[in-house]
């Protein structure tokens, strides 16, 4: 995983940040959905495999305390850099080790903005188990699957099924794209609309 992404960065090929960017409204739509539940506290959030630390800083900018982990060193430190956030506020790991990557524990919100997808099915399942022991029992993940990724990195497509085969004891929504069932989403740019949001949540 890492070394394809790695060769990205080097290469200046990063398809991903401009999607991200085009996506940009459903993910706002989606995190003030998360503030309206949690009014009355500062909400802990991990942005999963967090590259350049974009949606880290739109984390921290709103307010949450927030941290990204990602396993490619280049990446984490243009995100120290170009962010103006403070270096401890990103954790060189990997997402299939969680617990013991030095994030911390007790998080409201995972954000995984195609890391999910990234992984073949062994690490999905791992980043899953490590998502569940460093949750909090009301926690949400917030999943977005499709997308441009780093050549040479091919994994499979990550459907709904796979993140419910993922994470045992999580109810699986869609949000956008098919089978939504969040009619107040806005509506996603063209180049955006490959692939789908979901949310995930603990009964």
């Amino acid at each position: 995983m890492g070394i394809g992404y790695a060769a990205a960065y080097r290469a200046g090929i990063i398809p991903w940040e401009k999607a991200g960017r085009q996506d940009q409204p459903t993910l706002l739509h989606l995190l003030d959905r998360e503030e309206a539940m949690r009014p009355d506290r500062v909400i802990r959030a991990i942005d999963l495999g967090c590259g350049r630390g974009a949606n880290t800083k739109l984390l921290v900018d709103r307010g949450w305390d927030a941290i990204g982990v990602d396993n490619v060193r280049q990446a984490v430190d243009v995100a120290v850099r170009r962010n103006g956030l403070d270096d401890a506020r990103f954790v060189i790991g990997d997402v299939r080790h969680l617990v013991h990557s030095g994030v911390g524990k007790g998080f409201d919100l995972f954000l995984d903005v195609g890391c999910f997808q990234s992984l073949d099915d062994a690490g999905r399942t791992l980043l899953a188990g490590g998502v569940t022991e460093l949750a909090e029992p009301d926690a949400t993940v917030l999943v977005r699957t499709g997308g441009p990724r780093a050549w040479p990195v091919r994994p499979k497509d990550a459907v709904r099924y796979d993140l419910e085969r993922a994470y045992r004891g999580w109810t699986v929504t869609a949000v956008s794209g098919i089978g939504s069932t969040d009619r107040s989403a806005p509506a996603r740019a063209v180049a955006g609309n490959r692939g789908e949001w979901f949310r995930l949540t603990r009964p």
